[in-house]
């Protein structure tokens, strides 16, 4: 397995810093990415190759191996870091539709539903459905 803090370096040259001084492991690091993906968001025009970036790793950590041990597992830092809260910020939100597949979306919905009420999870998936339907392109995760 490559390792996580190597693979963000290489990804996010940008957040050097960030990644450096992480000490919350995975989960820390999937945080600091949460932050990152919103300042990409708020950037004018928005920083597709960031957010791109961030869809893209948490895609790869997904496909480790895992570990056994929340504190290293990567599934688990993505979920809990930077999954659950994406449909805290509306621009992120309006947006999963370019970056989720329907599957993936769906099975996160344990996760979205920690932070929203029934009519807000509702609301989001069916904007999202409705997005994705018009949606061309392929999702990274």
């Amino acid at each position: 397995m490559e390792d996580w803090r190597s693979k963000a370096l290489t990804n996010f040259p940008e957040l050097e810093y960030e990644i450096g001084r992480n000490q919350g492991g995975p989960t820390g690091l999937c945080t600091d990415l949460h932050i990152a993906l919103l300042a990409a968001y708020r950037a004018s025009p928005i920083n597709d190759s960031l957010i791109r970036r961030i869809y893209d790793y948490a895609a790869w950590s997904f496909r480790q191996p895992e570990t056994g041990d929340t504190e290293t597992d990567l599934f688990n830092a993505v979920a809990v870091g930077l999954i659950e809260s994406l449909p805290l910020d509306q621009r992120v939100s309006d947006d999963l539709y370019r970056w989720l597949s329907v599957e993936t979306f769906e099975g996160c919905e344990l996760l979205f539903r920690r932070h929203l009420s029934e009519e807000k999870y509702r609301k989001l998936h069916s904007d999202f459905i409705r997005k994705k339907k018009g949606f061309t392109g392929t999702s990274l995760l």
